[in-house]
């Protein structure tokens, strides 16, 4: 074998050694490797459970729209507050489930709503509560979660000490309250009312408490974009692009469902109560 050959041989010899591992390297690399989206979420069931793969409901809602557009998401829990300074600074993409105010609009972009909410009175099944205004609430006692807001009504009339109102630091001691006879009255949206109602009762006494129809007031719930990013405006058209095409297909209703199979739960768990009592009575 000539001097060539072997020089070439061994040139190709280490070629191969060096290239073939390489090749390996990018063969593991996913060309089509998707870019992240950052959103800081914190618990809120039903729409929001960190316990689940895709984050309850909304998040598998935003999982899906932004899969749709080429994007991977990132849910990341953080305290409530902490959710608002990390979208201000950009230091995350977005955050959800937020209603979008007139002053978050200012400092945020907030998506095509989501779904609405409705904040509504949660008593005690058996006790007599109608009301039309804020007025027709004196005379109860009302339990509250301190840092919510429950409209300006509200709070106007409980700043001016015209209703009775008590505030505490968590969302299950005002249901153990309200179903214990401490307080009279606890406003909460409709769905994360019952879902609370079954996480924090025990079942022979989910249909002790109901909610009384007439919202204290609806709000739609929103994904808010950072604006310090310099990608906002592109996320949230991209977004609001596949919200909107669920929207109009019928499938976004379809993928709301599971939110208010709490409240369906404690109905059907009364529902079931009302007849054993009605059938204990005719065995008697």
């Amino acid at each position: 074998m000539s001097q060539y050959r072997l020089v070439c041989s061994g040139g190709l010899a280490f070629l191969a050694a060096v290239l073939f591992p390489l090749s390996q390297s990018f063969a593991d690399t996913d060309p089509a490797e998707h870019p992240v989206v950052e959103i800081a979420t914190g618990d809120w069931q039903p729409y929001v459970d960190a316990s689940l793969p895709d984050f309850g409901p909304m998040g598998h809602i935003i999982k899906l729209a932004f899969a749709r557009a080429g994007y991977d998401v990132e849910f990341n829990v953080y305290p409530w507050t902490r959710n608002a300074q990390f979208v201000a600074t950009g230091e995350q993409d977005a955050m959800m489930p937020y209603y979008c105010s007139d002053a978050r609009a200012r400092k945020y972009l907030c998506s095509l709503p989501i779904v609405d909410g409705e904040q509504v009175f949660f008593y005690r099944r058996g006790d007599h509560f109608d009301w039309d205004s804020v007025a027709d609430l004196r005379g109860y006692t009302i339990g509250a979660t301190l840092g919510y807001f429950y409209g300006q009504p509200f709070e106007r009339a409980e700043k001016a000490g015209e209703i009775t109102v008590k505030r505490i630091a968590e969302d299950a001691g005002n249901v153990r309250l309200l179903a214990h006879g401490r307080i009279d009255l606890y406003p909460q949206d409709r769905a994360v009312g019952y879902g609370m109602i079954r996480a924090v009762l025990p079942k022979d006494q989910w249909g002790s408490i109901t909610h009384d129809p007439h919202p204290l007031h609806r709000k739609s719930l929103h994904l808010l974009f950072s604006r310090k990013t310099g990608r906002g405006d592109e996320l949230m058209a991209q977004f609001n692009t596949q919200l909107q095409a669920m929207r109009e297909s019928g499938e976004l209703d379809k993928l709301l469902e599971p939110i208010y199979e709490d409240q369906r739960a404690v109905h059907r768990a009364h529902s079931a109560a009302v007849h054993d009592d009605e059938a204990s009575g005719v065995a008697e």
